[in-house]
């Protein structure tokens, strides 16, 4: 993607050149407001559920987890992977929660994991809690693996992310976005790893030694795709 795509962001859209010649211009679309209601909620549920019981009471999260569509070659050019995909926060917010983050991280490695847990979860809350801290443009998310959907993206920065919930609502939104790289020097970087981190030792991750890169999913198209009742409503 460093090579072979270009993305600029402008007032009205974002200018794609991709393999340095092919030229796209595509408008911007916010999120939802359900949307963004619901990945506040989940989280909200999930924190309260880890205040209450502990780390290791954490579930299936997948307010955070969506399917990520992205464009290969071949017979079957379709990759599919879940990927863990969340809110950013405005861009007045970015550098404030950035180091807050950084630094419960750092008092953490200093004492007990699980003693930090309380402020830790604050600290996040402060951000999670009101989905008016959000970017209504944008998703953030970072790369660990290399795999298949880091090399499709290098050629093909247009993706869509399918997202699905709990009973009894079920709620699914499916968008579509130009994928952008981001690097250490970006901040949406370092806001994303200092959230990853800010948990990372915790009994409900993965742990990782390191995040090569990270993707800011900006969006330009959503589809409501919540189920309901036959007979009441059209079909999504």
């Amino acid at each position: 993607m460093r090579d072979a795509v270009r993305i600029d962001e402008t007032d009205t859209g974002l200018h794609v050149l991709l393999n340095g010649d092919r030229r796209l211009t595509v408008g911007r679309k916010q999120l939802p407001e359900s949307f963004l209601r619901w990945q506040s909620q989940a989280r909200r549920q999930m924190f309260e559920l880890l205040e209450a019981r502990g780390a290791r009471a954490a579930h299936a999260h997948p307010a955070h987890l969506p399917v990520l569509a992205t464009l290969g070659e071949g017979l079957f050019p379709i990759n599919l992977a879940c990927k863990g995909m969340g809110p950013l926060p405005k861009r007045e917010h970015l550098a404030g929660l950035t180091e807050r983050f950084e630094s419960l991280r750092a008092e953490a490695d200093e004492r007990a994991w699980p003693e930090t847990l309380p402020q830790r979860l604050a600290a996040a809350r402060s951000f999670y809690d009101d989905s008016g801290n959000f970017d209504s443009w944008s998703l953030g998310g970072l790369e660990i693996f290399e795999g298949q959907t880091a090399r499709n993206l290098e050629q093909h920065p247009l993706a869509a992310l399918l997202y699905f919930g709990e009973p009894p609502t079920f709620p699914s939104y499916q968008l579509a976005g130009v994928v952008r790289r981001v690097e250490a020097e970006d901040p949406a970087y370092r806001f994303l790893v200092a959230a990853r981190e800010l948990f990372a030792q915790d009994a409900f991750h993965l742990r990782q030694q390191r995040y090569p890169f990270g993707f800011v999913f900006h969006v330009v198209d959503w589809q409501d795709k919540t189920p309901f009742s036959r007979g009441s409503g059209k079909p999504r």
